[in-house]
């Protein structure tokens, strides 16, 4: 599908047979358009809609947006409501799905280079999908600023989660837009421990200058980054063998119900991953399952990976650090 500006939003009447249940127990189809903002500091707001969360700042002259998200409408026209200065610009931290679709709402989108060839993939039901991929993008690296007159964003281009991530720098308010690289609730390392270190230390290098992390799944607090640089640095330390491979994992929110009127019911912002339970169990991760209740969830979806058996989760610090034990050194 082609892009032109001021574009109506996607017809998403084929979801209409999935529902998704908000943290009130608000349930409705997922072809719906649904929004709900948050300001999480003077001139910043926390968007829910569905995928990851959308964070909205506001500068002298403008507000801009930071990732679009999955969810039906139109997100650009919600967050216009935030605030009497226009809104045109789009911010990716990085090109997956649930950061994205939304994207050709905008007049202009800013990514990295590396995150342009696979911004328009779709997940999960959206496969197939008709999504506009032309739209206008300009490149960021390490080191851009993007001045919103009296607010600065710092660009950094640090990668873990994705290829190409990355995160933005408010020293003002001091928060760390982070995207889905550094989470509050477990860390999740898909490159070596020892890579993963060197990310978290050069996050570590401006630690002074933020306090919160916004990131794609909620808002933590910044000692995270403090409790997983600690944790990272202990298992380099020749205790890579203290992790274990069977553990309860992090979940996202599930939920209250499976169903309504013969319609799956999944919670508002959290991936859809049953269709990963027989998958899982035809790998032979029966008991990791059953730990977690019989569900997958995102934890679990790595193992999926080819040498994903070697996974392993630490706690320790007041944290979680996910990591293989075949992956602890570069190679």
């Amino acid at each position: 599908m082609n892009w032109k500006k001021n574009m109506k939003p996607l017809n998403l009447s084929s979801l209409h047979g999935i529902l998704i249940e908000d943290e009130e127990g608000n349930i409705q189809p997922m072809d719906e358009p649904y929004f709900k903002a948050k300001e999480i500091a003077p001139g910043t707001w926390q968007v829910l809609s569905d995928g990851d969360y959308t964070y909205v700042i506001e500068g002298d002259d403008e507000i801009i947006a930071i990732d679009s998200g999955m969810g039906a409408g139109n997100i650009r026209a919600f967050c216009q409501t935030l605030s009497n200065k226009p809104l045109y610009r789009m911010f990716n931290t990085h090109n997956h799905f649930d950061h994205t679709l939304n994207n050709y709402l905008f007049d202009v989108v800013y990514m990295s280079e590396k995150s342009y060839e696979g911004r328009c993939e779709p997940f999960g039901e959206f496969a197939g999908m008709d999504i506009p991929n032309d739209y206008p993008v300009v490149f960021l690296k390490d080191g851009d600023v993007v001045n919103l007159k009296g607010r600065e964003l710092q660009v950094f281009n640090i990668e873990e989660h994705r290829s190409g991530s990355l995160q933005f720098l408010d020293r003002k308010q001091r928060i760390l837009f982070c995207g889905d690289e550094l989470n509050g609730n477990f860390f999740d390392s898909r490159i070596s421990v020892e890579q993963s270190y060197r990310n978290v230390k050069r996050w570590m290098s401006f630690r002074d200058s933020y306090d919160l992390l916004c990131a794609g799944n909620g808002i933590h607090d910044a000692s995270y980054v403090d409790k997983y640089y600690a944790t990272l640095e202990y298992i380099l330390d020749g205790h890579e063998n203290e992790g274990v491979e069977f553990y309860v994992p992090y979940a996202d929110r599930r939920a209250s119900i499976s169903s309504k009127d013969g319609k799956l019911v999944f919670a508002r912002r959290a991936p859809h991953l049953d269709s990963l339970e027989p998958l899982l169990r035809e790998a032979g991760y029966e008991k990791h399952l059953e730990l977690n209740g019989g569900k997958a969830c995102f934890c679990l979806m790595r193992k999926l990976t080819e040498d994903g058996i070697f996974d392993r989760q630490l706690e320790k610090n007041g944290c979680r650090v996910c990591y293989y034990l075949n992956r602890i050194w570069d190679k």
